[in-house]
């Protein structure tokens, strides 16, 4: 073998070492958490506010949480969810059986009962996951593009501890409501038996959040969280209602 041959396959190689190890650790962070540190995410929402809001301040993200914005679609403004860990920001609607509905945002969940209440029995959440660990409820996913911990390559369903002790918010009209996560279970896409309004957790009241698990879209992630406590949109602390500050925070509906 001749010098320039030696050198020029000693480049070759050198740079198809480098594309390798490139594409590893590319599918090793689409495969991370959406919180992991490495983990690039450009959509980051739900920085807090410094300071107090005035009464006047509060008055006006209790309006905007719950103005009715999408009449013309035939939609029922619930309220939001706020996932702060997550970056999660999502207007809620009461249709999730509608494409239409889960285009715009999460919706209630519960056919054939009454709209769930906000604080009281098991309110019930879907919205979509479009895998990319930011987008509508994806980054409830554990990891990107990775069916376990929710279902091992046997079909056999699991569950995931994740997200224990978040704290997830809901807000309406009448105030802010605080759940937090206790668990992540996976189901069948045609077991409704977690959407059951009687259900609750510790003899209290749920949410219930449902998303589709990645790659296998056959199977339901669920997210289970119990219900702490209710304040008034005068009484919350400032912090909290950052979180709905619709002047400020970004939803992820859309990338």
């Amino acid at each position: 073998m001749n010098e320039k041959l030696r050198k020029w396959l000693h480049r070759f190689f050198g740079v198809l070492t480098i594309v390798l190890a490139l594409l590893l650790a590319w599918q090793w962070l689409q495969s991370q958490p959406a919180t992991n540190p490495f983990k690039k995410n450009t959509n980051r929402i739900l920085t807090q506010k410094q300071g107090k809001y005035s009464k006047k301040e509060r008055k006006t993200i209790r309006d905007a949480v719950a103005a009715e914005d999408q009449k013309g679609l035939n939609l029922n403004k619930q309220g939001y969810i706020a996932i702060p860990k997550l970056s999660i920001l999502l207007p809620i609607y009461d249709n999730a059986y509608s494409k239409v509905a889960l285009d715009k945002g999460a919706n209630t969940a519960q056919k054939n009962w009454p709209v769930p209440v906000m604080g009281q029995g098991n309110y019930t959440l879907a919205a979509h996951n479009w895998d990319n660990g930011y987008t509508g409820f994806s980054a409830l996913q554990e990891k990107l593009k990775q069916n376990a911990p929710y279902e091992d390559e046997n079909g056999a369903l699991g569950k995931s501890a994740w997200l224990n002790g978040t704290v997830i918010y809901l807000a309406n009209k009448n105030g802010i409501y605080r759940y937090k996560v206790t668990g992540q279970t996976a189901v069948d896409q045609n077991d409704s038996s977690v959407l059951n309004p009687d259900e609750r957790l510790d003899n209290k009241a749920k949410l219930t959040i449902v998303t589709c698990l990645f790659p296998d879209t056959t199977k339901r992630i669920i997210t289970h969280a119990k219900y702490l406590d209710h304040h008034s949109w005068q009484d919350a602390k400032s912090d909290e209602l950052s979180h709905f500050d619709l002047k400020k925070q970004k939803t992820n509906v859309l990338p």
